[in-house]
């Protein structure tokens, strides 16, 4: 127990000298930096996509390595271009497209607000499969939400209109959503 104790502390202090070597960085560093878990990290060392080093019991990753280190989308890339499908019957899918404009000079406070809901996993709409909020370059004061509900996972309309509702409070300083327009359609044909 003396000896495990002892081993923690000591890679404690080599993660705090780390710190302050310049040109390294440790392995939650670098993952926190591209958004990434650990595990990824440490896949990435030993597929060699990242250059890292030992220090004792612990790997260390170039942080030249890691800036220059470019994500791939994540999937894999379509071979083939997928089929039109017809929900079932008892699992239908519908649509809310949402389009309003976006308050003067806003449009960068947009996209940090939009960063900070995806980092905190807040909005996540129970009964999505699919949640799109877009901004068309041609367009620089309009924005469109898109939302596509799957009937089987709906939830009762006063809960879905409270997590809508509580999207727009936290959109209301950048969204004018009094120039909002709502659509609600029923998906006849999907891909």
């Amino acid at each position: 127990m003396e000896k495990q104790l002892s081993q923690k502390v000591a890679e404690e202090s080599i993660r705090s000298q780390l710190s302050r070597v310049p040109g390294y960085l440790s392995v939650k560093e670098a993952a926190q930096l591209i958004g990434v878990s650990e595990r990824t990290i440490y896949g990435y060392v030993e597929a060699g996509k990242l250059k890292a080093s030992r220090i004792g019991s612990m790997i260390v990753v170039e942080a030249e390595s890691l800036r220059d280190y470019e994500r791939r989308a994540p999937g894999r890339v379509r071979t083939r271009v997928p089929p039109w499908h017809v929900p079932p019957e008892n699992n239908r899918a519908y649509l809310t497209s949402i389009t309003a404009r976006l308050r003067p000079g806003q449009g960068e406070r947009l996209v940090e607000k939009l960063l900070a809901i995806r980092a905190h996993g807040a909005h996540l709409l129970p009964g999505t499969a699919a949640r799109y909020i877009a901004h068309d370059p041609r367009c620089p004061d309009e924005v469109q939400i898109i939302l596509v509900w799957r009937a089987a996972l709906l939830p009762p309309d006063d809960e879905r209109e409270a997590a809508l509702a509580a999207l727009r409070t936290d959109l209301t300083e950048v969204i004018a959503w009094e120039t909002a327009q709502s659509k609600e359609s029923q998906v006849v044909i999907h891909a």
